[in-house]
């Protein structure tokens, strides 16, 4: 075998050993960009998770298109550096499979959260990577991503509320932010910030169910 020939094997060996895997957590399959909004989801997604990779060029459903043209290197750094706030980190390998080319973008997770999507005439919004989907950030979870940027760190004077909510938990769990304003008797803006504190804390997990915010003990099975 050519060496050439080992690389071109190499190279298709490696792009459907990741189409094989299907779209999961850490991977997201792109047919074409037509919209560098669309895209930034998928960046701001992963930046906000744990990091992932986009494949440009394959489908849904896993077969090879390839991209068309160079146009769309630009509207992957459109996506990245202007609509998303602040701009996500990323690299691109160019691939050549079965006649086409695929691009292979890297995401890291960032370090600069909450990653925002600029949107038409809205707010710009925050969002996570949960399974297959880029899914809109609870308002709570942004909350916690901005009190780790308090210079001067997280003051916490609400250990009362704290210990109740967790003694209430253990034994329900998961919890709405809901059932923690009628259980604790609080308003929803108390609740939200006693929530996004020991979110913060690493002590609570956040839950994305069936387009359900949830909240439970971080490490600890849920109870029903």
């Amino acid at each position: 075998m050519s060496f050439i020939l080992f690389l071109l094997t190499a190279v298709a060996h490696y792009i459907q050993t990741l189409i094989v895997q299907g779209e999961h957590q850490h991977l997201d399959f792109k047919f074409e960009i037509n919209d560098a909004r669309k895209i930034a989801r998928s960046f701001v997604a992963f930046a906000n998770s744990e990091g992932g990779k986009l494949l440009i060029g394959v489908k849904d459903n896993g077969s090879v298109a390839g991209v068309r043209t160079e146009e769309e290197h630009y509207m992957i750094e459109a996506a990245a550096s202007y609509y998303c706030l602040p701009p996500v980190p990323y690299s691109v390998r160019k691939w050549e499979l079965e006649g086409k080319t695929v691009l292979e973008v890297d995401i890291p997770e960032g370090k600069d959260k909450p990653y925002l999507v600029k949107l038409k005439e809205e707010t710009p919004k925050a969002y996570v990577r949960i399974a297959d989907e880029n899914i809109r950030a609870s308002h709570i979870q942004v909350m916690a991503w901005k009190k780790q940027k308090y210079p001067s760190g997280l003051l916490i004077d609400d250990a009362e509320n704290q210990s109740r909510l967790l003694h209430y938990m253990e034994t329900l769990q998961p919890v709405s932010l809901n059932m923690v304003c009628k259980t604790l008797m609080l308003t929803r803006k108390k609740a939200e910030h006693l929530l996004a504190d020991m979110v913060y804390l690493n002590v609570l997990d956040i839950l994305y169910q069936d387009d359900k915010v949830l909240f439970r003990i971080k490490n600890k099975p849920d109870v029903f």
